[in-house]
């Protein structure tokens, strides 16, 4: 897929401008398998959006289909960033 094929796919999101945004950076910063690991507030500070925001936009991805969600935990049974799954 050349770079305009992922900026058409991410036209066709049937979510707001922010998800949009969001889908795209995921897109673009996941790893072969479409894997990426990287915590909400660091999302949050680099486009300058509240946490909540980010968090509100990645469940309508998830809901939408577009990434999958998965909980990550520290050997302590502490909570990790999360893995995202781009599809």
């Amino acid at each position: 897929m050349n770079k305009l094929d992922r900026f058409k796919l991410c036209g066709e999101v049937d979510v707001g401008v922010t998800g949009k945004l969001l889908y795209l950076i995921m897109n673009e910063l996941a790893d072969r398998n479409g894997e990426i690991v990287i915590p909400q507030r660091k999302i949050s500070e680099t486009l300058h959006i509240s946490k909540s925001a980010v968090s509100r936009n990645l469940r309508k991805l998830r809901d939408g289909g577009y990434i999958g969600i998965r909980e990550t935990y520290h050997s302590d049974g502490g909570r990790a960033a999360s893995k995202y799954i781009v599809k």
